[in-house]
């Protein structure tokens, strides 16, 4: 077959990120990024590392989230080397005609200038991407879907938590609700697009790879070219992705690219419960200087607990930390002190990663010392934050400092019915006040 070497890399640079196969171990569950060595975790599959070119089509998978790109160029089959070929091309002309061929565990690229060859696996070996019977199709505004679900990743659980937790959750509706929690922190918003429930599918779960995965695409992705009609319908057409929805894949297509992912089993938490009903301490705090006092603490807060004590009252608060060899260590900032004096104490990673980048007010509420601070800004994601127990210089007797996890409703999911109840997740859980 022949391609123009830049439409190849363009759409291996769609495909990046699917061809880092996890180690599997022996019970199936990948053991990358635990911070725990297993003696039965065995090498990757060595063919999720190419990239297979099939009937007008160039396609990768982590068996979790497949990508599929049109090349209509493409003909018979082939598997390659992502990292190697990536490589190759990134020095050739773009606008070099690529000639490839197939040998036996071997493809063989040539171009005007130069030659390669390279090793790889059979193309028989790749595994199948699954076929979709989507029982739910929609096509929503792409440009305010995606960013939204990127918004929420930074409030996913880790992959070897509760997978139901591990993921962004989609609770279908008029309008949508997206919400994601890790157990000590969560985020939740109401979107004005149109996803019904139907066929007993009413909660969709993505894993938050594949949400980042098509926060890429969407990005780099080219849009259909339109020849007919008005600049609006231009507009409406490049903004567009539809979604096809059965009870165990979810499929974004836009362009000439196609994203199909396993979504997550099991029914997430009701997190809109989770949000305390307006808080009756507000305090507003302008979020530059915010972050800027977070960083004149942030190196002595490594050195102690990590926890930021905040107390405001008459449009100043104090943020101080403990510091093992420096005592109490504090900065003032000024706020708008809405109705009262008031006090917390918050994991310091937690509010640097909420701040950073925000610009204008955020509005914090709290209830109690011990229960949720609910955060707002703009039209971000309201976020909810549990304290951390910390003793507090007019307390008689210091407390021990250790987070409180986000608590969830009453009762069991889904999740715990069919994969057992998580021990470590059901100690940490407290009930709101």
């Amino acid at each position: 077959m022949e391609i123009q070497v830049h439409k190849l890399r363009n759409a291996l640079g769609l495909l990046e990120g699917l061809t880092s196969p996890k180690p599997i171990t022996e019970g199936g569950k990948s053991t990358k990024g635990r911070g725990r060595k297993s003696s039965k975790t065995s090498a990757p599959f060595p063919v999720l590392s190419n990239v297979l070119l099939r009937d007008g089509k160039a396609m990768a998978t982590d068996l979790e989230t497949a990508v599929t790109v049109d090349l209509p160029e493409v003909t018979g089959e082939c598997l390659l080397p992502f990292d190697k070929v990536t490589r190759l091309l990134k020095y050739v002309n773009g606008n070099d005609e690529l000639k490839i061929e197939m040998g036996s565990k071997i493809v063989t690229l040539s171009w005007s200038e130069g030659k390669a060859t390279l090793e790889t696996e059979s193309a028989e070996d790749y595994p199948q991407i699954p076929r979709i019977e989507p029982v739910i199709r929609c096509s929503l505004l792409g440009d305010m879907l995606v960013p939204n679900l990127l918004s929420m990743l930074g409030y996913c659980a880790a992959e070897d938590s509760r997978p139901v937790l591990a993921g962004v959750s989609l609770f279908l509706g008029e309008p949508l609700e997206i919400a994601a929690g890790d157990g000590f922190r969560m985020a939740y918003k109401t979107l004005p697009l149109p996803l019904a429930p139907s066929e007993g599918i009413k909660t969709v779960v993505i894993p938050s790879k594949a949400v980042a995965t098509l926060g890429h695409i969407w990005s780099k992705a080219p849009r259909p070219p339109i020849t007919e009609g008005s600049i609006a319908d231009l507009v409406a057409t490049k903004g567009k992705i539809e979604l096809e929805i059965s009870p165990t894949l979810l499929r974004a297509h836009f362009g000439v690219v196609s994203l199909l992912v396993r979504t997550v089993a099991g029914t997430p938490p009701s997190f809109k419960q989770l949000i305390p009903a307006d808080p009756p301490c507000k305090v507003q705090l302008y979020a530059p200087d915010f972050e800027v006092s977070l960083r004149r603490l942030m190196g002595t807060a490594k050195d102690g607990n990590g926890a930021v004590r905040m107390a405001w009252a008459d449009g100043s608060m104090v943020l101080s930390t403990e510091d093992t060899g420096l005592g109490n260590i504090e900065v003032t900032m000024p706020v708008q002190t809405l109705n009262g004096v008031g006090r917390i104490a918050i994991n310091m990673k937690y509010l640097q990663e909420y701040v950073k980048g925000k610009s204008g007010l955020v509005t914090m509420g709290v209830t109690t010392v011990s229960g949720p601070a609910l955060f707002r800004h703009s039209s971000s994601p309201i976020v909810v934050i549990m304290p951390m127990n910390v003793s507090w210089p007019d307390d008689k007797i210091e407390k021990p400092i250790e987070p409180e996890p986000t608590p969830e409703p009453p009762g069991k999911t889904s999740a715990d019915t069919e994969e057992g109840t998580d021990e470590q997740v059901e100690e940490e859980t407290v009930p709101v006040d």
